[in-house]
């Protein structure tokens, strides 16, 4: 009996490091030897995130034209393929005038935007303010509908706050976006760093077992 019970140790010993060693299909071990051959990937963006959170933090008023001078650029592309889109004939005349409005207008508050810094920080700050206020409408209503959730009520509650938040106070509002995204990218970046390393590691492992 001793002798059974000695030899049945190892064998069940054995058995569970099979099952751990196992516990990866040849699939899995491929997809994760192809991410971790791209771990550097990984630590780049996570480099970038950190530099540019810096910067943000450092410069934020910088960070602010950047960021409001492409917000103008995007107004007045988005509203010249707009405008041309309302010429297609396949669409609907209500979609195509539609089309042609937003188009125009974009196209205007693209130039005005570009034309002064004051003019595209205060039409970035009116988008976001309207953005958050649209969105938690939406949200409002999702929840509040039939199957709705009590969470999509508080999202909209608390989009329709922010919103009105940044129309009615836009520079300190202004200010504290821009300081939290500076800290969100600092902290994403920091994140991706430690996750590259952690995806090397892994795929070393699973080279080393194979």
């Amino acid at each position: 009996m001793s002798t059974t019970d000695a030899s049945s140790q190892p064998n069940g010993s054995g058995g569970a490091e099979a099952v751990t060693d196992d516990s990866l299909t040849a699939g899995d071990k491929q997809i994760l030897a192809d991410i971790g051959a791209s771990w550097w990937l990984v630590l780049f963006l996570g480099v970038v995130s950190v530099i540019v959170g810096g910067i943000i933090l450092a410069q934020p008023f910088a960070a602010v034209r950047v960021a409001a001078l492409i917000f103008g650029i995007w107004l007045l592309v988005s509203g010249i393929f707009q405008l041309a889109q309302s010429f297609d004939r396949r669409i609907e005349t209500t979609g195509r005038v539609l089309g042609a409005v937003s188009g125009i207008i974009g196209i205007v508050l693209g130039i005005v935007a570009l034309k002064s810094v004051d003019n595209r920080i205060e039409l970035l700050i009116l988008f976001i303010g309207i953005w958050w206020i649209m969105r938690g409408i939406m949200q409002l209503i999702v929840g509040s509908g039939k199957g709705g959730s009590v969470f999509y009520v508080f999202l909209g509650l608390l989009g329709i706050f922010a919103g009105i938040v940044v129309l009615v106070w836009p520079i300190k509002s202004l200010a504290v976006l821009t300081a939290v995204a500076g800290i969100w990218l600092l902290v994403l970046g920091i994140f991706e760093i430690i996750s590259s390393f952690m995806i090397r590691s892994a795929a070393k492992k699973v080279a080393a077992a194979a």
